[in-house]
């Protein structure tokens, strides 16, 4: 059964109208609540820090006390509705995203813990529980290169692609489709210099979904409607306008990010509002390889675009000629 905390985070069970520890009311309307560090939600999980803050909630780093204090993160979801039915139709969906990335198993994704359930000073809350990963975004080492007049270099993309395309071929084989790729969403990881691929757009497709939803509890379909989401620019225009998504937007949104990285322009400053054509060549030169991989890739047309990380693994790496013997 879901547990009542009060304004200090002290525990009580259901039905509780006051705090056992000091007293405080717990009945009434739902209170504002504060999550500070120190306080322990779900008998394990002590936060230390506030990392970031979201469109749905906060997250948050917290220490495992039930593995050694192991530190992981916890992403807020609240529901600005709190009645009984937005509450239970949230569990439902984050439970059907949950299993999703509990399938997950790669080392360069963060692993999946749990989806926790609280009520908090009154106030329904839904945590993410994943893996923390210790490193920058590649969003943030190019704005500090962008402070030195630098951008990464095309051997840098190069062997970015080809650490980051097989999580990708991993995640598509088994009917994931990330969403969300962008330089927000791609870490450089301290402790292996290797590349994690973060922020499933799913659970973000879930919480919109939530969101325009629960406005309307005749209205719902038991299967939702695709939700418009992507970051403009990298998402792919089919996906921004009917949010219908397979593989090939995900290689869509991976060549944006690698332009942006090579060039250190936004999409927007790198798309011809004109004619709504990609005109990058102007900002740098790369091998023509590579040059036509990217354009294949951010081609207009999906069906124009590469079908398959392993094409453009292909791609990237075609056989070395075989001349006759002289």
């Amino acid at each position: 059964m879901t547990k009542i905390y009060c304004y200090k985070g002290h525990e009580n069970s259901p039905g509780s109208r006051f705090c056992l520890q000091c007293g405080e009311k717990l009945s009434g309307a739902p209170m504002s609540y504060s999550i500070q560090p120190g306080l322990t939600l779900g008998d394990r999980y002590v936060i230390v820090r506030q990392i970031g803050q979201g469109g749905f909630g906060r997250t948050y780093l917290a220490e495992d006390v039930n593995r050694f204090r192991e530190l992981c993160v916890l992403k807020e979801f609240s529901p600005q509705v709190q009645t009984a039915y937005v509450v239970q139709k949230a569990e439902e969906l984050f439970e059907r995203e949950a299993s999703v990335l509990y399938k997950l198993q790669h080392p360069q994704i963060p692993r999946f813990r749990e989806l926790l359930r609280l009520n908090l000073g009154g106030k329904e809350y839904l945590f993410l529980v994943q893996d923390y990963v210790e490193g920058e975004t590649y969003n943030s080492l190019l704005n500090a290169r962008l402070q030195q007049g630098l951008r990464f270099t095309e051997a840098e993309v190069r062997q970015l692609l080809q650490q980051i395309l097989p999580v990708l071929e991993y995640i598509h084989s088994l009917g994931v489709i990330h969403r969300d790729i962008s330089p927000d969403n791609l870490m450089l990881r301290t402790v292996d210099k290797l590349p994690v691929l973060i922020d499933f757009g799913g659970v973000k497709q879930v919480v919109a979904t939530v969101a325009s939803e629960y406005y309307q509890p005749g209205m719902v379909a038991s299967s939702p409607s695709p939700t418009l989401l992507g970051k403009v620019g990298f998402a792919p225009p089919e996906q921004m306008q009917t949010g219908l998504v397979s593989p090939h937007s995900d290689l869509y949104a991976l060549a944006a990010t690698m332009l942006v990285l090579l060039t250190g322009k936004q999409p927007q400053e790198l798309i011809d509002t004109y004619n709504l054509t990609w005109q990058w060549r102007r900002e740098v030169n790369v091998s023509p390889i590579l040059a036509q991989v990217l354009d294949k890739m951010l081609s207009a047309r999906p069906s124009d675009r590469y079908q398959s990380v392993r094409q453009v693994i292909e791609a990237l790496n075609p056989p070395p000629a075989n001349y006759p013997p002289t």
